[in-house]
């Protein structure tokens, strides 16, 4: 029984932050990042994203890298600085300066399928 949930609910016991500043969008994500089992926490401005990702305990962040006219680059540092892994999710090219930063990092394309949404962070999670 327990490897159906797995397959069904594969982010069970999961936290993750969703960064972006588009309702509609955070919705979608935070629906179906939910319906995979993960506990979603999100943030719609640069301020609130800092100090989520600088205080609470997360498993991985999907972060859209515009955020009106600001980047989610400050968070990104922060997360990498605690070691915990993210996607960036962007309908533009993620600036130069934050690859070098981190080069490792996944990105997603807006827009993207909803199933990519999880295998994305299954990726980074190692699972």
């Amino acid at each position: 029984m327990q490897r159906q949930t797995e397959h069904k609910q594969p982010l069970r016991g999961m936290r993750i932050l969703v960064v972006d500043d588009e309702f509609l969008i955070v919705s979608l994500i935070e629906e179906t990042l939910h319906d995979a089992g993960a506990e979603i926490v999100t943030a719609a401005t640069l301020r609130t994203a800092l100090k989520t990702a600088s205080h609470e305990p997360l498993s991985a962040a999907l972060l859209d890298i515009r955020l009106g006219r600001q980047t989610s680059e400050a968070v990104a540092d922060v997360l990498a600085a605690r070691r915990v892994p993210f996607v960036f999710y962007s309908g533009q090219m993620v600036p130069d300066r934050i690859r070098e930063k981190h080069p490792h990092a996944q990105v997603l394309n807006k827009p993207s399928r909803q199933e990519a949404f999880v295998e994305a962070m299954l990726r980074v999670m190692g699972r």
